[in-house]
């Protein structure tokens, strides 16, 4: 059985007063690095770790050197005062056999479309005594990699930003899906159901309609870069696709909306 923590969403600004707060608590020899830039990495590592306890975002567990057996958890917490990450039990259950303190770990995961990856190491085990299940506490790593490999900047979106897509599904039905993150070539996406194996057979998908918030809907092809299923916390498949097949006018309007939102970002951001 896995434990959800509490869905209490909170702003980055949130995040940065909690940070800032649980740093005021340490003891002086124990202070971060204080020179601006490994102290700027060390919050931004904290805020992603967060974010994905806050997003309940399910991960992949790995052992490097061992067999390649891939586990999922959850990250419950993050603490920087005590410099840790806390996960889940792992599933299938058996993993938990086969771990002890000091064990490195690979942690990886998709966010809006875009993976995260760190590498830790096990500093402890505990057994919660409700229900007797094990928990990990990781070590807090030094970054968390969430590297765009692309020539366009890739704009996050929420899931209540109105941009929508619609594809043809395998059967020739129209699929909505959600948009992820938008670039001037590229876009990330979920959609309901599976469609790993006709994206493995085709990863071409043309004739797709991209719908953003009063404009009209820009037509496209779509080339399927990456794509990855997931059970949870529904059955639903993650996307990464090239744009292809865009209109100049088309191409114009995405830009103008691109540039837009970027701005509007920025200036909440600013705002808090």
């Amino acid at each position: 059985m896995v434990r959800i923590p509490k869905a209490n969403r909170m702003t980055v600004d949130g995040l940065r007063k909690l940070f800032s707060g649980l740093l005021g608590r340490r003891k002086p020899a124990e202070a971060e690095p204080q020179d601006p830039e490994s102290r700027a990495g060390f919050e931004q590592t904290v805020i992603r770790l967060q974010q994905m306890v806050e997003e309940r975002s399910f991960v992949d567990v790995r052992f490097p050197g061992r067999a390649d057996s891939v586990y999922q958890s959850l990250i419950l917490k993050v603490d920087p005062h005590e410099r840790y990450v806390l996960i889940d039990e792992l599933f299938p259950a058996h993993g938990q056999y086969f771990i002890s303190p000091g064990d490195e770990v690979e942690i990886s995961s998709v966010r809006r479309g875009v993976p995260v990856r760190f590498h830790s190491w096990v500093k402890s085990i505990s057994i919660d005594e409700i229900d007797g299940l094990p928990a990990y506490r990781l070590a807090l790593p030094d970054s968390v990699q969430a590297k765009q490999r692309r020539t366009h900047f890739r704009l996050a979106l929420d899931t209540d930003s109105g941009v929508r897509l619609r594809i043809r599904g395998p059967d020739g039905e129209r699929l909505l899906c959600t948009v992820l993150n938008l670039s001037q070539n590229g876009l990330g996406f979920s959609c309901q159901g599976n469609l790993s194996e006709s994206l493995r057979e085709s990863p071409l998908l043309r004739n797709c309609l991209l719908s953003i918030p009063g404009q009209p809907e820009i037509g496209c092809d779509l080339e399927a870069r990456s794509f990855e299923f997931r059970k949870q916390p529904h059955r639903h498949t993650v996307v990464g696709a090239r744009i292809d097949n865009l209109a100049p006018a088309s191409a114009r309007q995405l830009e103008q909306y691109l540039v837009l939102t970027q701005r509007q970002q920025r200036r909440e951001t600013v705002r808090r």
